[in-house]
């Protein structure tokens, strides 16, 4: 994956919660969805997301598995045949 390092100027106590490396990839996904967004639907599911409480989130991350568990299934896919292609997509992305 390419990246970027990028500098923001940040009140002091936004840029102390960044320390925290849950914090940061939290707004680091953040700001890729909203940087991804082609509509403003988008952004606003992006900013309702960030907000959102962890139990919101953890019930969308919940409802997205879900759906992804029934199209694999919908394509005649295994549970085995996904894990594979997750696994050759991550070492693909990591080097």
């Amino acid at each position: 994956m390419d990246t970027v390092e990028v500098t923001f100027h940040l009140e002091k106590p936004v840029a102390e919660r960044l320390r925290d490396p849950g914090e940061l990839a939290r707004y680091e996904a953040f700001l890729g969805l909203v940087a991804n967004a082609t509509t403003e639907a988008e952004v606003a599911d992006a900013v309702a997301l960030f907000a959102g409480s962890p139990g919101m989130r953890q019930r969308n991350l919940m409802a997205a598995f879900a759906d992804a568990r029934r199209v694999a299934a919908e394509a005649g896919l295994t549970a085995e045949e996904v894990d594979e292609e997750l696994e050759a997509w991550k070492r693909e992305h990591r080097s």
